[in-house]
């Protein structure tokens, strides 16, 4: 649903990527002006589909549907993008069944560099159920010191500038600038943002790389390793349904 390009380009990646290694893949696009009804009877009938194993909710949503509540109607068991209520709960208790592939994603980035955050400052720019709240919950409990910084936070260069690990997830096109980030600082960019048909991320990327001690491209960095994350979930989705451990 919705306009967004990125989601257009998001979801073709999915589809190619699941045929590549054997999942059966499609994309419903619904109308902008679908009504909430008209979506939760859509996903109950993928609900009673035995066929369906998964089913990745892709956002932003039209500004009329509220998230958590589209959310709600997926079978958590099948809630691939960890965004049921009884999901997000498990995580936040401990248990990673089915989590957001984006947060997901970041614990495998930063596992491939042999970066260990136990005891590491983590300042996590965006609070969004997709990456932000959620990436909170595993960060911590891998022993991550974290702050959440949002649209309300005063003085927010003061937090981003004491990350020895900066996250960011906010939509804003080159949003962090150099000076926003500490010398030597591991800088992870989910932003996808469209500016004169490029695709550019929340972190001035030219800049912020001359300061940063690593840091992620974009496009090309946080992307893969999310399909990779949602490939996982979908198998284990399906184990889920039939039992398999």
């Amino acid at each position: 649903m919705g306009e967004d390009p990125s989601v257009y380009d998001y979801i073709k990646v999915i589809v190619r990527q699941a045929t590549q290694v054997g999942i059966r893949a499609y994309a419903q696009i619904l109308p902008y002006d679908v009504t909430l009804d008209e979506i939760r009877q859509y996903i109950q009938e993928l609900n009673q589909n035995p066929h369906i194993q998964a089913i990745s909710l892709q956002s932003p949503l039209p500004k009329h549907l509220p998230l958590t509540e589209v959310a709600a109607f997926i079978q958590p068991e099948k809630d691939v993008e960890g965004l049921h209520p009884h999901n997000v709960g498990s995580a936040f208790n401990g248990k990673t069944l089915l989590v957001s592939p984006p947060a997901t994603s970041t614990l495998k980035l930063l596992s491939l560099y042999s970066i260990n955050p136990i005891g590491r400052h983590v300042v996590i720019v965006g609070r969004n159920l997709i990456i932000g709240k959620p990436l909170m919950t595993l960060l911590t409990a891998a022993n991550a010191t974290i702050t959440l910084c949002h649209s309300q936070t005063q003085n927010l260069i003061n937090f981003t500038r004491q990350a020895e690990i900066l996250i960011v997830a906010i939509q804003h096109s080159n949003f962090v600038s150099a000076e926003m980030v500490r010398p030597g600082a591991i800088v992870i960019d989910y932003g996808i943002n469209y500016v004169n048909g490029q695709v550019v991320g929340d972190v001035d990327f030219g800049e912020v790389r001359r300061v940063a001690g690593a840091i992620t491209p974009m496009p090309g960095g946080t992307g893969p390793l999310t399909v990779i994350a949602l490939l996982q979930n979908v198998l284990q989705a399906a184990q889920l349904q039939h039992n398999i451990v």
